[in-house]
């Protein structure tokens, strides 16, 4: 990809809204991109944990593969988050698999670079911190989500969520596109498929959701939380 390209896309990154140019220019320098597409998978677990992902477009899941060899999805990441950010926290091995869930543009950048422009930036090191600790307040939410709310209860919380940070409010309500498989939405809320099944017709027959395989609607937020 064209260099200007790169630029453009680390420039339009919130995180380096408030980074000097001569600083921009060095982030370019060492810093790499690369489209993936669906269902390409950008580590795995036990990997060597050395590189932060800027995810700048598409979106990408974090999974855990269980000793049975099931995959229980753990996050969703979107455009403007960043992960692998456990090396920054002093982790030397990944512990999930991150697999891209539908095309994405990706920037990466060494860890020990990366730590070393944070140490030389304090708006970068303010704004890095700022998002962890927003990464852990939504952790913290779904674990509190497990604990006291009931299966409907956890799967309309989680919709409300998704679809307000990766969607975009039109006329008829929050849409996002495009949508999770049921079963996505069951690892994510602790249901099995066919409890998350019946949920969601339930949902979309009462018309506090709309949902086909391309996106998920929900008309008033508000009734449905």
């Amino acid at each position: 990809m064209a260099e200007q390209t790169k630029l453009w896309y680390l420039q339009n990154f919130n995180l380096f809204k408030k980074m000097p140019e001569k600083m921009m220019s060095e982030l370019e320098d060492k810093t790499g991109m690369k489209a993936s597409g669906k269902r390409e998978i950008i580590y795995f677990p036990d990997e060597p944990n050395e590189t932060i992902y800027f995810l700048k477009k598409g979106k990408v899941k974090l999974s855990r593969i269980t000793e049975d060899g099931k995959s229980t999805v753990l996050q969703i990441i979107g455009p403007g988050e960043i992960f692998g950010e456990t090396s920054l926290l002093g982790a030397d091995r990944h512990s999930n698999i991150a697999e891209v869930m539908e095309d994405a543009v990706i920037c990466t950048i060494n860890k020990d670079h990366f730590q070393d422009m944070m140490m030389k930036n304090p708006a970068l090191n303010l704004s890095i911190t700022k998002f962890i600790g927003w990464r852990m307040r939504k952790i913290s939410a779904q674990a509190e989500d497990l604990v006291f709310k009931d299966a409907r209860q956890r799967i309309c919380s989680f919709i409300v969520r998704y679809v307000k940070e990766y969607g975009k409010k039109m006329l008829d309500g929050w849409v996002v596109r495009p949508s999770l498989s049921q079963q996505e939405i069951a690892d994510l809320t602790a249901v099995s498929r066919q409890t998350a099944s019946q949920i969601l017709n339930d949902l979309k027959e009462e018309g506090l959701i709309d949902f086909t395989r391309r996106y998920i609607r929900i008309k008033d937020p508000d009734k449905l939380s």
